[in-house]
């Protein structure tokens, strides 16, 4: 049985866990007193829900200490630098984004969007406050230089002051402004860049330099970020965390540790509606992801709490191979993460997961040997039980080196697909509803596109990040759900940049490696919860191993032009290898060509008049 894509390299994890004193929660030991300790948390952490949108990889559960007070109610927030010297506060409607910015500075502020996180180019505001007067200007830049007065100031000011933390700048512009010298805001992830100066200037053409200290940029998602504050917290609230307990990584570039845990008996149904990261403070760059996997089979007893080196499977054991689902998902960058009012994981029935294991993935490109981690996740969940029972479909490219990018190419799109056979076969009448997605890929991933099709018609993707960031993987709440019908069928296209590559680059689970991968979360919950696939590279080989054919292109020289559009071809007419499982399905097995619609998809129209 083909086992393979159940590897992921985003590591989610509801790990065995104790939670540290900064997340201002007591535990109680469980009496376990493995590498990863079991703990229960009798306080619940509700200090931290105003900090749900910050999606800052050092996400935590503590309270952030001296984070400014909106002049209103704000849906998300962030923290753009690393200090608390500037915050931002944001809202969203169909047309228009309102932003709010506080800045420990009596000088000016700087605020922008950029298409790859640099000052150029950019679409940025500048304002100040001087003798009670508020002075904003909407510029953008061409060139690493001073920023310039746009012709059309499409940014208007709503308010502005200095207080106890510093200057308050809040101002509103149009999510389309047609002018060209703005950035149209969408749901891809946006570069948010930001500076200040303790001065003001003597007029927009004069600023003083910010300085290398005073500046800075933060990926966002604007329009698609879960909001803390669209939430009511219920009043049951049972929280409990697992971290790692002083985990030693290895001095290698990549490991996979994993931890076993069996959830207690609860006495009734619960329902999630919460997860957030806790990650130590210096580990930010070594926590690369976590994958909480959960069983649909009864798992011995002699494998709860275990520790073990699953890098490939390395000291896996047997009874933990095999097909397994995922429960949850975390990824550098991600933050806090709040499922839909009318939407719970339900835990505690005889349905629902007992035996999981967490998978951690640590990047480790120096090969450093002083690295100890206690890092983890807090969740949430009640028994005031939501209207519909939620899951998960992980959708993409299997995970090894079928993938295959060659070198050389600027966007290199990797195919994959999830065909009508497997949705025909296990959605309910009516089908599922996605209400959010979660999209990864590696160093090389510049976008990602989450297609759907419906009777040879492209549908509405579920997502279509153009601007995708590796440092920055958060789940993509949706505006409005999207059905998925019987007989529908998904493709994730992943492009990659591998100009500066002389070697082609291979799916695998190391960071350097790559993956191309979607996660939907839907309801109502379904058995099917996988659906993957591969080339099979029929015109390179004809073995029935499809590593055959992999094996003998590594020795083609991937320098030259013509082996690259020769791989190109053989990829547009290769069959396809796909997989569909779930718990209690037999999986399902399918060798087709990828679909070709009818119609694409294209995105509406913006207002602007004909250029």
């Amino acid at each position: 049985m083909y086992t393979g894509f159940l590897f992921l390299s985003l590591c989610f994890h509801l790990t065995t866990c104790k939670v540290v004193d900064s997340v201002g929660v007591t535990t109680e030991a469980a009496g376990v007193s493995h590498a990863a300790d079991v703990v229960k948390v009798t306080k619940t952490p509700y200090a931290s829900t105003s900090d749900a949108t910050s999606t800052t990889s050092r996400s935590t559960a503590a309270t952030i200490s001296g984070k400014p007070t909106p002049t209103r109610k704000f849906a998300h927030d962030a923290r753009l630098d690393e200090d608390g010297a500037y915050w931002l506060f944001w809202d969203a409607n169909q047309t228009h984004i309102t932003f709010e910015t506080h800045v420990k500075t009596r000088g000016y502020v700087g605020f922008g969007i950029s298409g790859n996180g640099q000052m150029f180019p950019g679409d940025v505001v500048v304002g100040w406050v001087k003798d009670g007067v508020t002075h904003f200007k909407d510029c953008h830049t061409d060139a690493h230089a001073m920023p310039i007065e746009d012709d059309s100031q499409d940014w208007t000011l709503l308010h502005g002051e200095e207080n106890d933390f510093g200057t308050v700048l809040s101002f509103t512009r149009k999510l389309d402004t047609c002018d060209d010298d703005d950035f149209k805001i969408s749901d891809d992830t946006m570069r948010i860049i930001f500076s200040y100066h303790p001065d003001d200037p003597v007029h927009i053409t004069s600023l003083p330099w910010h300085g290398i200290a005073r500046r800075g940029s933060r990926a966002l998602l604007l329009l698609s970020a879960t909001s803390a504050s669209a939430i009511s917290i219920p009043t049951d609230v049972k929280t409990f965390g697992f971290v790692k307990n002083n985990y030693s990584v290895p001095a290698a570039g990549t490991t996979y540790h994993c931890s076993s845990y069996r959830l207690p008996d609860l006495p009734q149904k619960h329902h999630m509606f919460k997860y957030e990261p806790y990650v130590q403070k210096g580990n930010e760059k070594h926590v690369h992801h976590i994958v909480l996997y959960f069983y649909d089979r009864e798992i011995d007893p002699q494998y709860d709490n275990l520790n073990f080196d699953c890098t490939y499977e390395k000291n896996t054991p047997d009874a933990l191979r095999g097909i397994r689902s995922i429960f949850l998902v975390w990824a550098i960058g991600g933050g806090t993460y709040y499922l839909p009012e009318h939407t719970g994981i339900p835990l505690g029935t005889g349905d629902d997961p007992k035996f999981f294991v967490m998978e951690t993935h640590y990047d480790n490109p120096t090969h450093k040997t002083d690295i100890v981690d206690s890092s983890g996740i807090i969740i949430s969940y009640t028994t005031q039980l939501r209207q519909h029972d939620a899951g998960i479909i992980y959708t993409g490219a299997d995970v090894r080196s079928t993938q295959l990018i060659p070198p050389h190419e600027k966007a290199f799109v990797t195919k994959t697909y999830c065909p009508e056979e497997c949705f025909e076969s296990s959605l309910p009448e009516g089908g599922v509803n996605v209400f959010a997605v979660f999209q990864h890929a590696h160093l090389l991933g510049t976008a990602i596109k989450t297609r759907h099709f419906r009777n040879g018609t492209e549908l509405e993707p579920f997502a279509n990040d153009k601007h995708y960031d590796f440092d920055f993987q958060d789940i993509r709440a949706k505006r409005h759900e999207i059905n998925i019908q019987k007989g529908d069928s998904i493709a994730v296209d992943c492009t990659y940049d591998s100009r500066y590559k002389t070697k082609p680059t291979y799916g695998g689970i190391s960071t350097q490696e790559e993956m191309c991968i979607s996660m939907l979360l839907f309801y109502p919950r379904i058995k099917m919860n996988g659906c993957i696939s591969f080339p099979k590279y029929e015109a390179v080989s004809n073995s029935t191993k499809v590593m055959d054919a992999v094996n003998t292109m590594k020795q083609w020289d991937w320098n030259q032009p013509s082996v690259r559009r020769n791989f190109k071809s053989i990829l547009a007419d290769s069959d396809y290898i796909m997989f569909c499982t779930g718990g209690g399905l037999k999986p399902q097995h399918y060798t087709k060509k990828m679909i070709t619609p009818s119609s694409t998809y294209q995105e509406p129209r913006g207002n602007c008049p004909a250029q």
